[in-house]
């Protein structure tokens, strides 16, 4: 949802896990204030992705079930 602090709760969920964020892209809003976001993050480990990743799907502020696309170097 477009509001205020939610990419920061993101991030706060994802630096308690270690995890760096690279760059983050906000789409425009769509229905219901709904805003995607895309996040590429450095490397992090897989467990502390999965468990950051369970985390955020619990805020109220989000609508739709996060979608991780691994990245291999």
């Amino acid at each position: 949802v477009d509001k205020p602090r939610v990419l920061a709760k993101i991030a706060e969920l994802l630096g308690r896990r270690n995890i760096s964020i690279a760059s983050v892209v906000q789409k425009e809003k769509g229905r219901g204030h709904i805003v995607p976001i895309l996040m590429l993050t450095h490397e992090a480990r897989e467990l502390d992705m999965q468990n950051a990743l369970k985390e955020i799907d619990k805020l109220a502020v989000i609508k739709r079930k996060t979608v991780l696309i691994r990245l291999e170097s």
